[in-house]
């Protein structure tokens, strides 16, 4: 676990979705902490959950289908899902900010750049100025109540108004190494590359000065070079902006170049969770080790990858035991009839695996 400040904590958290097959347990029992200032990264195959665990996070699970059937998201003492949806607005976007995958479906194809950065700072100005008038602007340690957190209603909030706040959209693009901002705030989404698109959506997300930065797969859309410059970016601006980082992905090598944390996900359970340089060099969970197995390296004189045999567990299926039981080649008697919980194999490496005791 981390021994940062928490500043997000999930407790026996569990989500499904109704389909037409039947209900998908889609989170199942999750439990983990995110540090102040802190990097971690969530890694799993498609349909293990992990976009579903970020978007429960920042209330954004289309309801329904999906539906939360227990657990806790703690942030600064506030248990989210235990608000009302007209108080959980007023930490999204604020509070805890996100990354979407695709930047040119995020953003607004019929206003310009400068315009949609404009509405973020405008947000975070009247939040500021309320804050200010409860006397609790800045204050980490402070435990807020979800009121003290809103944004007055009867305080009307102008569409877009960029041309006096101009320098504030020009220091949020520079801030994402943009070079000619000045030109960038004129131009629609459509009329920049992919990379300058992310860059903007996280300019957008970091002009709320957010203390919790949800990633989605930032950089799938991406080129390799892009990808790299991106992840490099924001794991530069954690330190700049103050805010941890929840990056999800299917990739280990790309978790392994910016996480300080790594936890591993299957079939919607949490089966690893490690420091990134313990995973990499002491993996555990045979799962984490079919991953990182199958992660390319050497010259083409070197053997052949060894993928994961067997078929990703279905998620509509109810299991008493282990989900990668079936795909396991150390799988024993116990793993088929009971489901191993996170153990803490030594300090801030937790395995769920019987290999590791009960």
């Amino acid at each position: 676990m981390s021994l940062n400040r928490k500043l997000l904590a999930i407790s026996d958290l569990s989500i499904d979705y109704q389909s037409g097959q039947g209900k998908a347990l889609a989170v199942q029992n999750a439990s983990l902490d995110i540090g102040e200032n802190q990097f971690v990264a969530v890694v799993g195959e498609s349909g293990c959950g992990k976009s579903t665990l970020a978007l429960a996070i920042i209330g954004l699970l289309s309801v329904p289908p999906a539906k939360i059937e227990s657990g806790k998201i703690v942030y600064k003492s506030v248990d989210l899902l235990s608000l009302k949806e007209s108080d959980r607005r007023k930490f999204r976007g604020t509070e805890i900010a996100m990354i979407f995958q695709e930047p040119l479906t995020s953003l607004n194809p019929v206003y310009k750049v400068g315009d949609q950065i404009a509405e973020a700072i405008m947000i975070r100005e009247q939040r500021n100025e309320h804050l200010e008038s409860v006397g609790e602007i800045g204050v980490m340690q402070k435990t807020y109540s979800s009121n003290d957190l809103a944004i007055p209603p009867k305080l009307h909030l102008p569409r877009f108004s960029s041309r006096d706040r101009t320098p504030a959209i020009l220091a949020a693009l520079k801030l994402v190494r943009i070079a000619d901002p000045e030109q960038v705030i004129e131009r629609y989404p459509f009329e920049l590359s992919g990379g300058m698109r992310q860059r903007v959506m996280i300019a957008m997300a970091l002009s709320q000065k957010p203390a919790l930065l949800l990633a989605d797969e930032p950089t799938t859309a991406l080129d390799v070079t892009t990808q790299a410059q991106v992840l490099k970016l924001m794991k530069t601006l954690m330190s700049e902006v103050n805010t941890s980082i929840l990056l999800i992905t299917h990739d280990l090598a790309v978790a392994s170049q910016v996480a300080d944390r790594i936890i591993v996900m299957y079939a919607g359970d949490l089966v690893e969770d490690s420091d990134v340089y313990d995973l990499f060099s002491e993996p555990l969970h045979p799962y984490t080790k079919g991953l990182l197995s199958c992660i390319p390296s050497g010259s083409k004189k070197d053997k052949a990858l060894k993928p994961i045999p067997g078929s990703v567990f279905d998620l509509t299926k109810l299991s008493a035991g282990c989900k990668f039981a079936p795909r396991c080649s150390r799988c024993m008697d116990i793993c088929r009839v009971k489901k191993p919980v996170l153990v803490e194999t030594k300090p801030g490496h937790r395995v769920a695996c019987f290999l590791y005791g009960e």
